[in-house]
């Protein structure tokens, strides 16, 4: 198995709970496969870990060659027919990236000010950003490589 050394020292050492062994898999075996514009490849694999109901869906970057692994995390759901919306409430400077409908059964802080909303399986079903004009360029989005389907400004 050929790593990157950002894979190594970063990748590993953010994401202690990936298994480079399941990289290997998924590149063996993907559900899909894509090559992005940079030339690097991304492959979709499911993993089943040890003590969840169902598999988790891995998404593992390598190099131009296919093989050199270069990133890997766990994917969200979104293409599960989701839509993304970004609710931005200007009086209190609040920005609220919403990723799933349903409500959310518990929150948790990941940064001062930024609160991931989780459901009753572990899934992200929004982001919370405090005083978000201080954290983001709120007049610019940007997107790189995103399948866009449909734009709609509210």
């Amino acid at each position: 198995m050929k790593t990157t050394r950002y894979f190594d020292e970063q990748v590993l050492r953010k994401r202690p709970y990936i298994d480079p062994v399941w990289c290997v898999e998924v590149i063996a075996a993907p559900l899909r496969r894509e090559t992005q514009p940079d030339g690097r490849v991304r492959f979709w694999g499911e993993i089943a870990t040890g003590g969840e109901t169902s598999p988790r869906v891995l998404r593992v970057v390598t190099l131009a060659d296919g093989e050199t692994i270069h990133n890997a995390f766990f994917r969200s759901r979104l293409s599960n027919g989701f839509v993304m919306k970004l609710h931005y409430y200007p009086e209190t400077d609040s920005l609220y990236v919403e990723l799933r409908t349903g409500p959310g059964v518990e929150t948790r802080e990941v940064s001062a000010g930024i609160n991931v909303d989780l459901d009753a399986e572990g899934n992200a079903v929004g982001f919370d950003i405090d005083q978000a004009s201080t954290k983001l360029d709120l007049a610019t989005l940007e997107t790189q490589a995103l399948p866009v389907r449909s734009y709609k400004a509210v």
